[in-house]
């Protein structure tokens, strides 16, 4: 998983600027997806709908003993390990209480090692990280820290992109004679905006890296070098791990699934635009138009997928969980209502029809392209005089809808904005006024949906 990475930003979906061969190579082994969204326009919730297969419309009030994915599959006798960023599975309250769930130890994975507080994420050289539930010192950062000394003696300090993906290598080569079943959550945070001091105490100064590899020349901002050599720096140790399944006859029997938590992002002085890194998608992170939602995402799973091939299939991060469920032969829990759906006929190359329907919900305000607040805190829409807004797709529709009507859920009061995503995906042109029929539909299909428009994070 990684965060805030763009549909622009991989060299495998055309980018000119920034080269990823280890992710292209992914994409030429598995199968890529030209219509795969994230399930939210920030990282928390959008992983929440991974965990839990629920869209963010019924995120809220979940009932207790809410089955989520790395417990079903710890019960089905897998075992599970999670290294890097694991909210929403957090030790701090967010300020959304729904989203508030505890370590990842407590939640079906075996192992963890990482941040789980993603305000502390932001510091890509962290003093400390947790490991299952105390915290590891990492003394190599236990000094000055800044752009120029970490990068003038990498060796020295402890970046988190590799503290991660050397706990990950290091987790399968010690289960590598281990015949049980495992489901690793790789869950890396850049090229998320970072900084080198203490998170969340100073802002994101930009793009920490190690080096600016083959960008350091390059006649652009220094923080458009920092952010490019960030992606090719996730890339390479991305391609380490693929690397290390080879070594260890795994490989063959390993599905791999690759994705981004949201859209691009533009903040810490990157432009979204100086690399293209939304291509010609309208919006970036924090917002429901295509360029917030849209993931960069690839399925490696070998004998199955056809290699380089490319679905238009749209799914979401809330199908993940009925999909793995699938590919191991696990059945869907019952005490719990899902919205995904398995995408397993799509990866065997089989005909599969759209979903119903696909919902993401966020704040009006923060729904287009703007410069991002930084450090704002998250709160729950309908605490604030702003009523949230939400999205959704049906078939080759695409609606919007600033501000919910009622308040607290979609109504068919709305005002709704329609784009047809063939013909615009870039969603220009707003043609509700020439759609009634279709804006009603989509109308009466989330009507009978009880969902909500809480925002979160917002």
């Amino acid at each position: 998983m990684a965060d805030d990475l763009g549909m622009g930003e991989l060299s495998y979906l055309g980018s000119s600027y920034i080269s990823t061969p280890a992710i292209d190579e992914l994409a030429k082994s598995g199968l890529s997806f030209s219509n795969a969204y994230a399930g939210y326009t920030v990282c928390a919730p959008s992983r929440a709908t991974l965990f839990t297969g629920r869209n963010s419309g019924h995120l809220a009030g979940a009932p207790a003993g809410w089955p989520l994915l790395p417990r079903l599959l710890q019960d089905a006798g897998y075992e599970t390990a999670a290294f890097g960023k694991s909210a929403p599975m957090d030790v701090v309250d967010p300020g959304v209480p729904d989203l508030q769930w505890g370590l990842p130890t407590t939640h079906g994975f075996d192992h963890f090692l990482g941040q789980p507080n993603q305000a502390f994420c932001h510091n890509m050289y962290p003093e400390y990280i947790t490991v299952d539930k105390t915290a590891l010192w990492l003394h190599l950062n236990a000094k000055h820290r800044s752009r120029i000394a970490c990068m003038a003696n990498p060796a020295a300090y402890n970046y988190t992109t590799d503290v991660f993906t050397d706990a990950a290598i290091s987790w399968l080569q010690s289960r590598s004679k281990n015949c049980s079943p495992f489901f690793a959550y790789l869950s890396y945070t850049v090229p998320h905006a970072g900084g080198w001091e203490t998170a969340p105490k100073f802002p994101e100064q930009g793009a920490p890296v190690p080096s600016d590899l083959q960008y350091a020349s390059r006649p652009w901002p220094q923080v458009e070098r920092d952010h490019a050599a960030a992606i090719g720096y996730l890339d390479a140790r991305i391609g380490d791990v693929l690397a290390m399944l080879d070594s260890l006859q795994l490989a063959t029997s390993t599905a791999v699934f690759f994705a981004s938590d949201n859209g691009p992002h533009n903040e810490g002085g990157h432009s979204v635009d100086f690399f293209g890194s939304r291509r010609w998608l309208r919006g970036f992170k924090r917002s429901y138009y295509e360029g917030g939602v849209r993931s960069p995402s690839i399925v490696r799973w070998p004998g199955i997928t056809t290699p380089g091939a490319v679905s238009k299939v749209p799914w979401a991060f809330w199908d993940v969980l009925p999909t793995m469920l699938e590919m191991a032969q696990i059945p869907l829990p019952t005490n719990a209502e899902i919205d995904g759906r398995s995408i397993v006929p799509t990866l065997r190359g089989a005909s599969q029809p759209p979903p119903r329907y696909m919902y993401w919900t966020w704040r009006p305000s923060r729904a287009d392209d703007f410069a991002p607040l930084l450090n704002a805190t998250p709160k729950l829409a309908n605490s604030q005089s702003e009523a949230a807004g939400y999205a959704a797709r049906v078939g080759k529709w695409k609606a919007v809808v600033q501000s919910c009507a009622h308040g607290e859920a979609p109504s068919q009061l709305d005002w709704m904005e329609l784009y047809d995503l063939e013909e615009d995906p870039g969603e220009k042109t707003d043609i509700a006024n020439l759609n009634p029929g279709v804006v009603q539909r989509i109308k009466d299909i989330l009507s009978t949906e009880k969902l909500s428009c809480r925002c979160y994070q917002c």
